[in-house]
């Protein structure tokens, strides 16, 4: 190739790549290849923004020089505003401001909301602690929230799509945390609380035994109730879903105190006669599973007492999942001591579905049963799963046309946040699955799915014995097998140059 082509055609490269630019500068294309579209709105967030009544202004609040691994975080949330600008035709519109440039509007963050952050940097050889702002409000007119703090890898279109959500709706519906059955107080809800309140109204009740459930509640919740429930409340509950309201129950059917006594044992109430009446059996049975949580226990070393995590398989870490609206978006669960659900529906009009399931190396034991932390497991005791731990039944209730949704999980403890004094975390999936049910019973699905959108939980395949044997050998064998391979071409390739040298007319 002479000179002047090689110049052609690098001009010509170059004026394909200008052209390039020039129309996807007009023509704009985005191709999202994470696992969890979190690049991309989804339907749920297209639909919220055609609707907006009026203009959203989104104030991020984000300092302007930060860690690089925070200004990664900064751009991403500038991305995602930038396509809810471009898809809600000009009814979101954002500003970014930067606290630290001066202490009049750092002043003005926190009288809004945003608290800084306390993050650390290298600079020239030296570690330095720095306070920085990463949060945004959300304005639609005289009403406001805030998003105090936002970080690399949330979920970022939840966030910002809920709190749209929340300024935007001007009647929310009316929920209902039922009390008076020893029931988890309002204190010890506070994370779900807090997590509802984006969409409901959220409010203690009681139910009565001669009043009928004020029909305001879209739906009620039960969260571990230790009580029995008297059999007149009952009725009202089974008028309240005839009506086509929606309930939900996490209970405990197992219970132990292990503070106290090393037993579980199945606890009967008359709650378990009215959920069979209405199509869901729970079975009086513990349940175990080898993908499990894990305790912390004392071990006795010499002369000192260390804790040892120990795995619990009473304490089933569940990512089992039927395709259904109240695991969208979840990836998993965690419970502590359930039981199975198996179906009761006698009734044509009703539709059992079960959801949620223990792995399918889970089984059972009587009640009751005596814990042994150093009981050695084995693959006889994880025989017999999966078991379903989260169900619904839907349809008509009652003698009109209306269809109810009930909706039971096998454990009470999963969606409590504890109290003041002793507060505990909660997994994400522990709130998104019950606010997903709420949303489910209640007829609130606009947003299904975007509260754990971003795939968070990745666990490793658990693979069998003649897989990880072959997967071994592999290993092992392919690379001396590429090798030789390898040889065997060369010398070939080899032989066939020294042939073609030695014919007569290789030299010309």
């Amino acid at each position: 190739m002479t000179r002047a082509q090689l110049i052609r055609n690098a001009l010509l490269i170059v004026a394909a790549l200008v052209l390039v630019n020039l129309i996807g500068q007009r023509l704009k294309f985005r191709w999202d290849l994470t696992a969890d579209q979190r690049y991309s709105l989804s339907p749920a967030t297209i639909a919220l923004l055609k609707d907006l009544p009026e203009a959203v202004t989104i104030t991020a609040w984000f300092t302007g020089k930060m860690p690089p691994d925070l200004a990664i975080a900064r751009q991403d949330f500038k991305d995602l505003l930038v396509e809810y600008a471009a898809r809600s035709n000009g009814n979101v519109v954002f500003e970014f401001i930067d606290p630290n440039s001066a202490d009049s509007l750092a002043l003005k963050a926190q009288g809004a909301g945003i608290k800084p952050l306390l993050a650390t940097t290298r600079a020239q050889d030296r570690i330095e602690n720095l306070q920085v702002y990463m949060g945004c409000t959300v304005h639609m007119g005289e009403r406001s929230t805030v998003i105090p703090a936002i970080q690399q890898g949330s979920a970022l279109e939840w966030a910002v799509s809920s709190a749209i959500r929340e300024v935007s709706a001007l009647d929310k519906p009316l929920v209902g945390i039922v009390q008076m059955h020893g029931e988890a107080g309002m204190g010890e809800l506070n994370q779900l609380v807090q997590n509802l309140n984006v969409m409901y109204s959220v409010q203690p009740t009681a139910i009565y035994d001669s009043v009928p459930i004020n029909d305001n509640f879209a739906a009620l919740v039960f969260v571990g109730p230790r009580d029995s429930i008297p059999p007149m409340q009952l009725d009202r509950l089974h008028d309240f879903l005839a009506k086509g309201k929606g309930v939900v129950i996490a209970y405990d059917p197992v219970r132990s105190d292990l503070g106290s006594s090393p037993v579980a044992q199945v606890v009967r109430t008359n709650l378990e006669p009215w959920l069979e009446r209405h199509g869901l059996r729970v079975e009086p049975a513990i349940l175990v599973d080898q993908k499990c949580n894990q305790v912390q226990v004392m071990q006795q070393v010499g002369s000192l007492s260390m804790p040892v995590a120990i795995n619990f398989p009473y304490f089933p870490v569940i990512d089992g999942f039927a395709q259904h609206p109240v695991t969208e978006g979840v990836d998993v669960v965690t419970f502590q001591f359930c039981a199975p659900i198996v179906p009761a529906v006698r009734d044509s009009s009703l539709n059992f579905t079960p959801f949620l399931f223990t792995s399918g190396q889970s089984g059972t034991l009587p009640s009751p049963h005596v814990i042994d932390i150093r009981k050695q497991w084995g693959p006889a005791d994880f025989a017999t799963g999966p078991y379903a731990v989260g169900a619904e039944v839907d349809g008509a209730f009652g003698s009109g046309p209306e269809r109810g949704h009930l909706i039971l999980f096998t454990n009470g403890g999963f969606c409590v946040s504890g109290n003041s004094e002793r507060p505990v975390q909660l997994p994400p999936g522990n709130l998104d699955i019950v606010v997903n049910a709420v949303d489910r019973v209640s007829g609130q699905n606009a947003l299904a799915g975007l509260r754990g959108k971003e795939i968070t939980y990745r666990p490793i395949g658990q693979l069998g014995d003649g897989t990880r044997a072959s997967l071994k050998w592999m290993n092992l064998l392919l690379p001396v097998l590429l090798a030789v391979a390898s040889g065997i071409a060369r010398r070939a390739w080899r032989r066939a140059q020294r042939k073609r040298r030695m014919a007569p007319d290789h030299v010309r």
